[in-house]
């Protein structure tokens, strides 16, 4: 029987985190059983939940078993709250709504066709709870466009996972989105564009944030331009970052982009979008009323 450990980074730092998915990718298969070491791990933030969900999956589509040890009891406490080490076992459907016991947290969800439309607007609904009559469709909208072009560019064998949390003393959302697909500087690379220009990575990112860029594929997608999330950000003093490949660009309300190739050397995509509630605009009632 072969077995697998994967030490995950106690630290927050991008470079720990992704050394660590590029040395685990090397090992999916001929594994049995893949153990999820949290060393003293005390706490994870909302891309580094979506990272690991699709580095396990990653081990488990190839028919392993996975377990859980280690970790801080404050984070085994959240862990437990979110149903993490609930995910990967037999008969659990991961692609299913599964509530945390967390009110603050949307569960994790590993993405798929028939549910993005329900989760997006349930993700509305459930967040809006928290808010003062405000509209959160903007926040919906914008996880449909990340959504579905997980399904129509990144050619990702782990379909992607997202989760999202609301921080309660400062009133803002956070919602992280990860693949392991090609990535969007090869999505870009193989459209059909009207020119032959090779963007760098972290300039094919911010090609697919220009307002009016598109990759057309589905019918179902409404293109690979990603301005409605930057329009998002800038709306709601919000921050966005997009690493693929080896492109990172940060952009936060108000200020210039900081943008640049890095050494990560990830094969995917990984969007992390925060927004503040108190900028979103107030139900119009009237509307909901002559809804038909």
């Amino acid at each position: 029987m072969s077995e697998y450990i994967l030490k995950v980074p106690s630290s927050q730092q991008a470079e720990d985190w992704f050394r660590f998915v590029k040395e685990s990718l090397l090992h999916t298969e001929n594994v049995d059983s893949l153990v999820v070491d949290f060393n003293e791990v005390r706490f994870m933030d909302t891309d580094d939940f979506v990272v690991l969900a699709c580095l396990i999956e990653s081990f488990h589509i190839n028919n392993c078993d996975v377990s859980f040890i280690g970790g801080t009891n404050g984070f085994n406490n959240h862990l437990f709250n979110i149903k993490f080490k609930e995910y990967w076992k037999e008969g659990f459907d991961r692609a299913k709504f599964t509530l945390s016991h967390n009110q603050t947290t949307l569960c994790l969800w590993k993405i798929s066709k028939n549910m993005i439309y329900s989760y997006s607007m349930y993700a509305r609904k459930y967040f809006e709870r928290f808010t003062k009559n405000k509209d959160l469709i903007p926040m919906s909208s914008n996880m449909d466009e990340v959504f579905n072009n997980i399904f129509d560019h990144s050619k990702s064998q782990v379909t992607g996972y997202i989760i999202t949390q609301y921080y309660p003393k400062n009133n803002k959302i956070s919602f992280s989105v990860c693949d392991f697909g090609v990535g969007i500087p090869a999505s870009i690379e193989n459209a059909d564009l009207d020119n032959d220009e090779k963007y760098e990575d972290w300039k094919a990112i911010l090609k697919s944030l220009e307002k009016g860029f598109s990759i057309k594929s589905t019918p179902r997608n409404r293109g690979f331009g990603l301005n409605n999330l930057l329009e998002l950000t800038e709306s709601s003093n919000g921050v966005l970052q997009i690493i693929s490949n080896d492109g990172l660009v940060l952009k936060e309300a108000g200020e210039m982009y900081k943008a640049g190739n890095v050494a990560f050397d990830f094969n995917g995509t990984l969007v992390k979008v925060e927004i503040d509630l108190n900028t979103f605009e107030e139900k119009d009632e009237t509307d909901e009323i002559f809804d038909f």
